[in-house]
């Protein structure tokens, strides 16, 4: 082989250890990238559960309350009758007997 294409084979291979230098270096940056991409998803996970109890406690809560509005709502009834009944607060009149 001639000098002149020894000197070209040299300066490609520098050529091509530029770049495998530079294609280590983008996969380092890409490795990278990918741990924080896996972090990112753990978290979202995480969040996605909490948000799924969330949901939950407050459809528990919802449930709870209206069981208890409903049951205010019946005594309240009560009371009011009653006072009716002894003519404490205007209502219907007391059904002659």
């Amino acid at each position: 082989m001639d000098r002149e294409s020894m000197d070209m084979f040299q300066k490609i291979l520098e050529q091509l250890g530029k770049l495998d230098t530079r294609l280590d270096k983008m996969d380092t940056r890409l490795d990278k990238m990918d741990d924080h991409l896996k972090m990112m998803e753990i978290r979202q996970n995480k969040m996605h559960e909490q948000l799924t109890e969330l949901q939950l406690t407050q459809k528990l809560f919802e449930l709870n309350a209206n069981k208890k509005f409903a049951r205010l709502q019946d005594g309240m009834d009560t009371v009011e009758e009653i006072l009716k009944m002894n003519a404490l607060i205007p209502g219907i009149a007391k059904a002659a007997i």
